[in-house]
């Protein structure tokens, strides 16, 4: 039992979302699906860069140093869990390609098909406008005690 109606002009929608499935199959043999080492080690640079803001503003407090030193202790373990993982993977670790021919190739997604550079911006984002924030805390917090 059907219960969408056929399509008007005797299927020939169907023919072209057919020919569009085709051409997508062809196009997805050429993208890449994982991604570069780099991507994770500039994403961990920029971590360990708001880490260090976090270090150099809070410095002077004793109290607000021993926050800082709790984060630290869940940043160790938050990345050398994943770190002391990876280790144990089997495959091959290097890349094929640089990672500037991986920000300018396509790269595949659960939702779709973007270029690398798109991908490297959604892992890296957060980390890097944190850190751009956080460093502009600091100077706004080092100005102000300055002032006192």
């Amino acid at each position: 039992m059907n219960t969408h109606p056929e399509p008007q002009g005797g299927g020939h929608e169907r023919k072209a979302v057919a020919v569009s499935e085709h051409e997508t199959e062809l196009s997805a043999a050429n993208v890449e699906v994982a991604m570069h080492p780099n991507v994770y080690r500039l994403a961990l640079f920029c971590w360990l860069c708001f880490m260090t803001v976090f270090w150099v503003t809070f410095w002077v407090s004793s109290n607000a140093l021993f926050q800082v030193v709790i984060g630290t202790v869940y940043a160790v373990m938050f990345f050398g869990i994943p770190y002391e993982m990876s280790r144990i993977f089997p495959g091959k670790r290097t890349p094929n390609k640089s990672i500037w021919r991986f920000m300018a190739e396509p790269f595949g997604t659960r939702t779709g098909t973007m270029r690398g550079y798109e991908a490297v911006l959604q892992v890296i984002m957060v980390p890097l406008l944190l850190t751009i924030g956080g460093t502009a805390m600091g100077i706004i917090l080092r100005i102000a005690r300055a002032g006192n």
